[in-house]
């Protein structure tokens, strides 16, 4: 997640959608005021390697005077905290509403049931403890998994209401972020490879699906299906 003061840009990061790739670009234009979240420690030596900037100003001391400022820092609880997936309410909470909405805001969708293959490759094979187990079905994982994290509907919207200015797609993204970009009057960026590897199979993202997990899909990101116009490209 990017909060640039200097360009005057939210960028609201979603799961499995080239955010880190984006992220660690994006880096490059950020000034020493803006906030940029940490990243995957791989991911984080890419940016270093390109010599961009890395995290910054994603924790910080939020100002409260009087008693009650006075019980939040005795509490620890004056500390304003961005990270990685953080929803676009708590952004505008933490950075405040005028700030938020004056900004250009944006994030990228993805077609949910491509995106909820990446995103079982990448549990399935991620390098750490967090890995799902060998024995993990696609259909296990879809049935078992938190809607929050199914769906980005939560990360995105603020009380039901998309709350971004700019919807890139991930099946357009260079075309859509290169228009995103240039509304902030930013030059095109070139994408690096960050947590790519880890999806094994080629197959169409339809094949590994049976008509349950099909279905949990298509209820737990109606929103973006609705709206977004995506449909389950069936080559069963």
């Amino acid at each position: 997640m990017i909060v640039s003061h200097q360009h005057r840009f939210v960028f609201v990061k979603t799961r499995k959608t080239a955010g880190t790739s984006i992220e660690i670009a994006l880096a490059q234009h950020c000034g020493p005021d803006d906030i940029i979240t940490p990243i995957d420690e791989v991911d984080e030596q890419i940016r270093r390697n390109l010599g961009h900037r890395g995290p910054q100003n994603f924790e910080v001391r939020k100002k409260v005077g009087g008693i009650i400022g006075i019980a939040r820092r005795m509490l620890g609880k004056d500390v304003v905290r961005y990270y990685n997936h953080i929803p676009a309410g708590s952004i505008r909470d933490n950075v405040g509403a005028q700030i938020f909405d004056s900004y250009q805001k944006f994030c990228v969708v993805r077609n949910p049931w491509d995106r909820a293959v990446s995103l079982y490759f990448w549990r399935k094979n991620r390098p750490d403890a967090n890995r799902l187990g060998k024995e993990t079905s696609f259909a296990d994982f879809i049935r078992e998994t938190s809607p929050d994290i199914l769906s980005d509907f939560e990360i995105f919207t603020i009380d039901g209401v998309a709350a971004v200015d700019r919807f890139v797609r991930y099946e357009n993204l260079n075309v859509d972020l290169s228009a995103a970009l240039a509304e902030l009057g930013l030059p095109e960026i070139s994408l690096p490879h960050a947590k790519s590897g880890t999806r094994k199979t080629k197959d169409h993202y339809s094949l590994i699906y049976d008509d349950e997990s099909v279905a949990r899909i298509a209820d737990l990101c109606a929103w973006e299906i609705e709206n977004l116009g995506y449909e389950f490209d069936d080559r069963r």
